[in-house]
């Protein structure tokens, strides 16, 4: 059996070509590998910097925004508007975030509006076919005259809160039978003359802002508190007080009339007349007698009496009080018989001692 033998091609290989081709492929992977890393890093750049971003913004919210410029009339749907993230603090109290889109479809514009700024509440108005269908369920509109003055000077926008006083006037003569009785609080101005909505805040110091003025307010009300509001119009004077939005204290207010105001102000005076003659007795020499057993600043009587003569009447040292204190004591200690025993020896000492009262001797 003859063994056959299998000869090889003798091939003979380039090895600078081998060289060459290795090297090709070594740097087309080398490059590959590079690309891939310098993508890598790029998108890790890109995440790095958008958190950072992110962080100096701080917590950003979702709101609507109008994809392109809309003219006033315009109706709110899907169509118009889309989403935009925004940082939170950047944006206003009554902007309109995805969440409340829902409520808010369907309603107009109210005044033009610019491509991608946030829309807000005030920006849109629902749709109605009169004013009656502003009103709320259970609520009644009720309009009083107002005044420059009772208007806060045409101040008070719709929207705000009031609160009503009644400046009543009883039969008599002059003004010492008028009374003032707060009798509805936290009253919201739906309207002011036939103005309904408030005012943007960017037109707050404009000469157009400035020049608007009305002659009355519209309310909204109960219908209990409209029969108040309509009784109190007949009965005096309404005067609506301005008080903050976010204000919803209530507050039990007292009726003023004019006995309690006089009698106040002939409080203050009291107090004031006995500080002074306080004041009096410690750097002059007086004694004051308080009548009814113990000090009130503002209900009891006091008299001041002069010192007997003779005595001294401040101490090296001594404070105002303590002086006081020391030149009374040494009064009743020096002359006892010069000190009154009761009531009636005290009136006829401070009698005697004051010229001004003074009886004439028959």
């Amino acid at each position: 059996m003859t063994n056959l033998k299998i000869q090889r091609p003798n091939i003979k290989i380039n090895k600078t070509w081998l060289m060459l081709i290795v090297a090709i492929a070594l740097s087309l992977l080398t490059t590959w590998l590079t690309m891939q890393y310098l993508k890598f890093k790029e998108q890790s750049i890109e995440a790095e910097i958008s958190e950072r971003s992110r962080q100096q913004r701080g917590e950003t919210i979702a709101v609507v925004v109008p994809i392109k410029s809309l003219p006033p009339g315009v109706m709110l749907d899907e169509g118009v508007v889309a989403a935009r993230n925004v940082p939170v603090d950047f944006i206003y109290e009554d902007t309109i975030t995805v969440g409340q889109f829902e409520a808010m479809k369907g309603q107009a514009l109210i005044r033009a509006v610019e491509k991608g700024k946030p829309l807000r509440r005030a920006d849109v108005r629902e749709v109605f076919a009169d004013f009656s269908g502003t009103l709320k369920d259970g609520k009644r509109a009720m309009t009083i005259n107002v005044d420059e003055i009772n208007s806060v000077s045409h101040m008070i926008e719709p929207g705000n809160l009031v609160d009503l006083m009644l400046i009543l006037s009883s039969s008599g003569e002059g003004n010492n039978n008028q009374a003032v009785v707060p009798f509805l609080d936290q009253v919201k101005v739906l309207a002011t003359g036939q103005k309904v909505t408030h005012d943007d805040p960017a037109t707050q110091g404009s000469p157009e802002r400035r020049k608007v003025s009305y002659s009355n307010f519209t309310l909204e009300v109960t219908p209990t508190q409209a029969a108040r509001l309509a009784l109190a119009t007949e009965l005096g004077k309404i005067r609506a007080v301005l008080r903050n939005e976010k204000d919803k204290q209530e507050i039990d207010y007292e009726t003023v009339n004019a006995q309690n105001f006089l009698e106040d102000i002939r409080e203050r005076q009291k107090r004031v007349a006995l500080a002074k003659s306080r004041g009096t007795t410690a750097s002059t020499g007086y004694i004051e007698y308080i009548i009814g057993g113990k000090s009130n600043d503002a209900m009891t009587p006091a008299i001041n009496v002069p010192m007997p003569a003779g005595l001294p009447t401040g101490i090296p040292g001594a404070a105002p009080a303590q002086m006081a204190d020391a030149s009374a004591a040494a009064s009743v200690a020096a002359a006892p018989t010069a000190v009154p025993d009761n009531l009636t020896q005290l009136l006829k000492l401070s009698l005697g001692n004051n010229p001004a009262t003074a009886k004439p001797s028959k």
